[in-house]
C-alpha cells in the first residue's frame, strides 16, 4: 500500500512495505538492479542513502534513568541493503532492507518489542516524503543478542531511471523520542553511514 504526503502521486515518491525479503537484495544500494537486457543498458543509479549517527542506536530504559540495570533493549543498525530498477520510463523503484542487532536488557519484562524506524526522502534540502515503520521482534528464549531484518521497503521516485546522479536522497534511522535523540547525542560516539 503507497503512502503519500499529498494527492499529487505523479509528482512525490511513493513508500511501500512489503514482507517479502526473497527479492534477492544482495548488493548494497550502488545502483545494481534489473536483469540483463538486449540493449546492455546499464543499471540505474540510486540515491545516496545516509544514516545520521543519532539515528544509527535505539536504547529503551524503563523509567527516566539510564543505568544498565533499567534497560530494556538496545537495537543498532548493523547494515542497510538496497537495489534500484526501473518501474517504467519516467519511475525509478528503490528497495531497501535494513539488517538490526537487537540485545535484550536486565530490565525486559516482554517477549516482543516493537522498534520504530524511518525513511525520509530528500529533494535537494527538503523532506518531500517521510514514512515511519515498525519492525516486531519476538526475543528468543536463549538468546540475549540476535540479528533481524526488516521488511523490504520500496520507494517509487518520479524521476526516469538513469545512470546519472539525481537530486533525491534517503535519510534511514531509528524514529527516536527527544530523550532518546538527547541520550544519543550526548553518549554515543559519532559514526557517519553512507551507502553509495
Amino acid at each position: 500500500m503507497p503512502y503519500d504526503l499529498t494527492r499529487l502521486r505523479s509528482l512525490l515518491p511513493r513508500v511501500t512495505a512489503t514482507g517479502a525479503l526473497a527479492m534477492g537484495l544482495t548488493m548494497a544500494l550502488t545502483g545494481c538492479g534489473g536483469g540483463e537486457s538486449a540493449s546492455m543498458d546499464f543499471a540505474p543509479a540510486c540515491p545516496i542513502t545516509h544514516i545520521p549517527s543519532e539515528a544509527a542506536d535505539y536504547y529503551l530504559y524503563k523509567g527516566k534513568t539510564t543505568s544498565f540495570s533499567d534497560l530494556v533493549a538496545r537495537a543498532s543498525i548493523v547494515k542497510l541493503e538496497g537495489d534500484c530498477l526501473a518501474g517504467g520510463p519516467k519511475d525509478l523503484k528503490t528497495r531497501v532492507v535494513l539488517h538490526i542487532t537487537v540485545e535484550r536488557g536486565p530490565a525486559s519484562s516482554t517477549e516482543v518489542l516493537n522498534i520504530p524506524w524511518f525513511i525520509a526522502v530528500l529533494h535537494g534540502d527538503r523532506i518531500v516524503n517521510k514514512h515511519i515503520f515498525r519492525h516486531s521482534v519476538t526475543f528468543p528464549a536463549n538468546l540475549a543478542t540476535f540479528d533481524t531484518t526488516t521488511k523490504v521497503i520500496t520507494i517509487d521516485l518520479p524521476i526516469p531511471p538513469r545512470n546519472v546522479d539525481s537530486d533525491y536522497r534517503f535519510e534511514v534511522g531509528f524514529q527516536l523520542s527527544p530523550s532518546q535523540l538527547e541520550y544519543n547525542q550526548q553518549h554515543l560516539k559519532r559514526a557517519t553511514y553512507l551507502a553509495y
